[in-house]
């Protein structure tokens, strides 16, 4: 007697497919993410993706703008320390970067061929880089950071993280205490920009 396969209702194909996705990135990197991996992994026919996602580069835009969206609030947050606040960025950076690997992929770590975030999702992530601009302007407005402007200090902070955190992904990280070298590297940053 054949077994009845139960398919994914289609209310539940988008964050199936989602989860789906995110798990063959983390699992298997951006080699196996494909329509039909996903489709096997979501429990749904390979044109449900289609229709509901467009294709694979669908998929890639929804995980990128959850990612991006993610991000932005995380490194939102602010208190009366803007100082302090620069800080909590570069770590909240970091933080979403080791714990959402799957949508940091996505958004820095591989160029998946013939993807290309359409321009609502390009604004998005320059909402979320806007964020961190903020934070660098009301340090500004205490009097750091005064001989340069604030786009450019936003991007030396963003490209540092970033380079710390992509070699952190990729093993590439020798120090004895990550955790508080990359500290070290946010204080650095600031001693050399702020004053």
């Amino acid at each position: 007697m054949a077994t009845q396969q139960f398919r994914t209702p289609s209310d539940q194909i988008g964050s199936e497919v989602l989860a789906a996705g995110l798990a063959i990135l983390e699992e298997e990197g951006p080699d196996g993410f494909t329509v039909r991996a996903i489709a096997t992994r979501a429990n749904v026919a390979p044109m449900a993706i289609y229709n509901h996602f467009d294709g694979k580069n669908g998929v890639l835009e929804a995980i990128w703008n959850e990612g991006f969206e993610q991000l932005r609030m995380d490194l939102s947050s602010s208190s009366d320390d803007p100082h302090a606040d620069v800080i909590a960025a570069g770590l909240a950076y970091r933080r979403f970067a080791l714990e959402h690997r799957a949508h940091y992929t996505v958004m820095f770590m591989h160029h998946f061929v013939g993807f290309e975030p359409s321009l609502d999702a390009s604004h998005g992530a320059a909402r979320t880089f806007q964020e961190l601009v903020t934070h660098v302007e009301r340090c500004q407005a205490l009097g750091f950071f005064g001989s340069h402007r604030a786009t450019n200090v936003a991007q030396m902070m963003w490209a540092t993280s970033h380079g710390y955190v992509a070699l952190e992904i990729l093993n590439i990280n020798f120090s004895d205490d990550p955790d508080a070298t990359f500290k070290s590297l946010l204080n650095g940053l600031w001693s050399g920009l702020a004053r």
